[in-house]
């Protein structure tokens, strides 16, 4: 049925002498994978079902593992175990993204008791 149509177009478009249709943008090829994106949906999900005092202990536990020297932002490999955060090693992209999950609550708060 749809060729049959097109047909029909087509020859409605040439009788009529319009021109083409624009071609459609060629795509792009898909740039490098967004892992902190990814990273950050993660946690903030997360981070949502804790309570206040708990988001803190996270931002203080992660605090220390980031000023370690030698820490590597790296993307899977998980090398880095978070004491109290849970029972597995992270890797350093996850806890730059927690990091900055964990900043954006508390600024959240703040905000929000300075509204009050």
């Amino acid at each position: 049925m749809r060729p049959i149509r097109n047909f029909f177009i087509n020859l409605r478009r040439k009788l009529q002498r319009q021109p083409l249709p624009p071609k459609p943008p060629a795509r792009r090829k898909p740039g490098p994978p967004r892992i902190d994106f990814s990273y950050t949906i993660y946690w903030t999900k997360t981070a949502r079902l804790w309570d206040a005092a708990r988001r803190a202990e996270a931002a203080q536990a992660v605090a220390v593992i980031l000023a370690q020297p030698g820490f590597e932002a790296n993307d899977y490999q998980r090398r880095y175990p978070v004491p109290g955060l849970d029972d597995q090693a992270h890797a350093g992209a996850s806890l730059v993204a927690l990091r900055k999950v964990l900043a954006a609550f508390e600024a959240e708060a703040g905000q929000a008791a300075q509204a009050d």
